[in-house]
């Protein structure tokens, strides 16, 4: 049974390097770390070649996102043949010793945890109000999380969230067309689906509290309308559910325009995101289906000879 972690970066040096130093120094030894460089352009991709040489490092060659990023990375590290992979943000610290309990929790739950999330946290033992996961409301759930010393969870953030690579194996990858935001609540979800899904409060790690939905997002909004679109038309919920759900998205929309510097950018981003959101879907691509695409040469450096 073997253990990867999969760290998306771009252009944050300084945080790859906190990253990277904290995966190398757990307690309990990770058995491989891998890097998704996503095409930066502050040297991120030679300071790992050059400091970490027993880090596989991966260079998509230009920027997918976060989503594509992941997809990547999580493609890697089933052809790879590990058991579950630790994934996470340039921006992540962990603090040395989250894996451990993340570890101890995987292998002594029957039947194998889905997904297992670190507690995300700003400074040690401070709770990250902005990378909340979201509690499951199935007493069940709670019940087999509780006896594993977990709180049982439906979605987690990509901020140090441990995949088990058997489900991920059975279901398509992250969805790559999410760009940004989002992707991570759809994946996980659908793993939560496939087995117990849990936060495991000992592991703990650090990440910079972000902006969320309270600011101005931009241009960016797009992503967040078309996304949760994409998201709710994705879930297996109810009708009721699905109802309420657009419209505290419909809310979020219409206060975005009083906090929106540039209006007309608003207006675009707005009519884009709900347009897109409604009447596109994005690609499914399954297991293999993004590590295939590589020359024989690229996979054998990757440490990939045979796709499993």
């Amino acid at each position: 049974m073997t253990f990867a972690a999969v760290v998306v970066s771009y252009n944050r040096i300084k945080l790859l390097e906190k990253c990277l130093v904290a995966l190398e120094s757990q307690t309990e030894p990770l058995d491989e770390i891998i890097v998704v460089e996503n095409g930066s352009t502050d040297g991120s991709a030679d300071y790992v070649r050059k400091n970490h040489p027993n880090v596989t490092l991966f260079e998509t060659g230009k920027n997918l996102g976060g989503a594509g990023g992941f997809a990547w990375g999580l493609d890697i590290a089933m052809a790879k043949g590990h058991e579950a992979a630790w994934l996470m943000d340039d921006d992540a610290e962990p603090e040395f010793d989250a894996f451990a309990p993340l570890k101890e929790a995987f292998q002594a739950t029957e039947p194998r945890p889905s997904v297992l999330a670190s507690l995300v946290t700003h400074g040690r033992d401070v709770f990250n109000t902005r990378n909340p996961p979201v509690i499951t409301t199935d007493a069940k759930r709670h019940m087999d999380a509780n006896a594993a010393g977990g709180v049982a969870i439906d979605t987690a953030t990509f901020v140090g969230v441990l995949v088990n690579l058997g489900f991920a194996r059975e279901t398509h990858l992250p969805f790559v067309d999410f760009f940004i935001w989002i992707d991570d609540s759809e994946y996980t979800h659908r793993l939560s689906r496939r087995g117990l899904a849990m936060t495991v409060p000992a592991s703990m790690v650090n990440h910079p509290v972000a902006k969320g939905t309270t600011a101005d997002m931009g241009p960016r909004l797009y992503y967040h309308i078309r996304n949760t679109l994409w998201y709710v038309r994705e879930k297996d919920t109810g009708r009721n559910s699905k109802i309420i759900n657009l419209g505290g998205l419909a809310i979020q929309t219409l206060e975005q325009a009083v906090k929106a510097e540039n209006k007309m950018g608003w207006v675009s981003a707005a009519a884009r995101g709900w347009f897109h959101g409604v009447s596109r879907r994005p690609r499914r691509i399954a297991p293999g289906g993004l590590v295939s695409t590589l020359p024989r040469e690229d996979r054998q450096a990757l440490g990939i000879n045979a796709l499993k």
